[in-house]
């Protein structure tokens, strides 16, 4: 009776950054193949390797998203500081942007150095960043554009979350 030959190990692929490790052991019944993160440990165990790696990916792209969102990206690169009650300042390069609540969701800024202020319509603290950012020309434009969209995605009123 002849078997054919056992394929050599490969190894399972890197999925943001992360490589999972996808090991089969017998006497486990039938979801024989465990899959562990290399950060979270022990994730499941399934009937299939391929499973066990689809498995993977949805727990990694879940867990350990590999880049921030766009906003996200915008609010680590310009980092207002409270300075008083309806007062932040951000300091960038030499330049010094000076933000001031003048409403309800209105926003000013100004910036210090050349005494100028910034013409833009701003609702809110993130659309404040992302002008700063465009000014400041620490955001480029596609970046500040998936930002604004991302701000400005609202779900509808009957969205049901899928979990």
């Amino acid at each position: 009776m002849s078997r054919r030959p056992r394929k050599d190990a490969v190894p399972e692929p890197v999925v943001n950054g992360l490589q999972p490790k996808i090991t089969e052991e017998a006497d486990t019944g039938p979801d024989r193949f465990k899959l562990e993160c290399p950060r979270c440990g022990e994730v499941g165990r399934h009937r299939f390797a391929l499973l066990a790696r689809r498995a993977f990916e949805e727990h990694a792209d879940e867990a350990h998203p590999i880049a921030e969102s766009p906003l996200d990206q915008i609010r680590t690169l310009v980092d207002l500081s409270e300075t008083g009650p309806g007062t932040w300042e951000c300091s960038i390069a030499a330049d010094t942007y000076v933000v001031r609540e003048r409403g309800h969701g209105d926003y000013e800024v100004e910036l210090v150095g050349r005494q100028a202020t910034i013409d833009a319509r701003m609702g809110t603290l993130d659309e404040v960043r992302i002008v700063i950012g465009g000014h400041a020309k620490l955001v480029n434009a596609a970046l500040a554009t998936a930002a604004t969209i991302q701000l400005r995605h609202v779900a509808p009123v009957n969205a049901v979350p899928l979990e």
